[in-house]
């Protein structure tokens, strides 16, 4: 849904419309939703307007906790919170993305009541999503989510940024036809049979690279994961990341230049070709590490806060600005082991 960073607004207002007005039907507080996304009616009601991924991560989350759905409500009926981490961890311990995909397809073919996966083909593999009641997305939400979820996941499970040879969906071109642009690059098609996602079978082949420990980390950031350009290994940001990771949080621009035997100017331009920036991979960094520490450690904010160069008010505002929530509110959210 974007291509930029984390506080960004890169994303088309009719998203969050349309996740609050689907949640309000099914008796959610809208007031609620919208505080705990950081968002306001105005903007959610101005077609013009773009949000934060955080922003609508956050909400999503919340909606996801209020319904007891990873649906989101648009589904024939819930897929309960908590299904998507059990398939994940099966699809981790595949030997290839084929293996995996076969397997997410047989998990919710038999477990959802909402909707059927099918993949085919060897030359072109195609994963096809049907809904079972394609009248609770009217809006078509969940099929673009869904294919979207598939398309990242798929893409980091095997490290690598999948082509996808064609996108079709069942309906006509939405008035936010350009978001599919950025969603799934590369061609789209209207007013097909079905709607489906086409790549080079090649791909099946490809080996799986994640492990458990990666899961549990990637599952932590989700579902904010989903909507931020992703990086890969090889990727100048992804070393950045790594650098960043290595060298401590109070690493500038200028050190890492430096560092790497080129000028500042260089280095800022190869990260903006690749859709990024120092900054916005800094903040992704100091995100992941907090919500890590918060999640698998007892330490205390303030550690926490220190650990990441910030001071404690600072950290904890730039926390909420992230998650929606405080540091204390974010622990005492998460679910036990099994959850999110």
């Amino acid at each position: 849904m974007t291509n930029g960073a984390l506080h960004h607004p890169d994303i088309a207002s009719h998203f969050p419309h349309v996740i609050l007005h689907r949640a309000a039907e099914l008796g959610v507080d809208r007031g609620l939703l919208l505080e705990a996304a950081g968002l306001s009616s105005t903007v959610v009601a101005d077609p013009e307007a773009r949000v934060t991924p955080m922003q609508l991560g956050a909400l999503l989350r919340q909606v996801w906790l209020e319904l007891d759905d990873e649906l989101a409500g648009f589904g024939a009926a819930p897929q309960r919170f908590g299904c998507f981490p059990l398939m994940a961890r099966q699809m981790v311990d595949s030997d290839t993305l084929g293996e995996a995909l076969r397997y997410s397809c047989r998990f919710y073919n038999l477990t959802s009541h909402a909707l059927r996966w099918d993949i085919r083909g060897e030359r072109h593999a195609t994963l096809t999503l049907q809904l079972l009641d394609p009248g609770a997305d009217a809006e078509h939400f969940l099929e673009e989510f869904v294919l979207l979820i598939w398309h990242r996941f798929s893409n980091w499970l095997v490290g690598v940024r999948i082509p996808l040879v064609r996108t079709r969906f069942r309906v006509s071109a939405p008035g936010h036809r350009e978001e599919h642009r950025v969603m799934f690059p590369g061609p789209l098609a209207y007013d097909e049979q079905s709607t489906s996602l086409s790549f080079d079978g090649d791909w099946l082949h490809a080996p799986v690279m994640r492990s458990r420990e990666e899961l549990s980390l990637y599952l932590q950031r989700l579902p904010d994961e989903w909507f931020i350009k992703q990086t890969f290994a090889g990727s100048v940001s992804e070393r950045v990341l790594t650098a960043i990771e290595e060298c401590g949080h109070g690493l500038t621009l200028d050190q890492l230049a430096d560092r790497w035997h080129m000028s500042r100017r260089t280095l800022h331009r190869q990260l903006q070709r690749e859709g990024s920036s120092f900054r916005g991979l800094s903040e992704q960094s100091r995100r992941d590490k907090a919500i890590s520490l918060l999640v698998e450690s007892r330490l205390q904010v303030r550690e926490i806060a220190r650990r990441l160069t910030m001071t404690e008010p600072a950290f904890s505002r730039a926390f909420k600005q992230w998650t929606g929530q405080t540091p204390t509110a974010y622990r005492k959210s998460r679910l036990p082991p099994g959850g999110w």
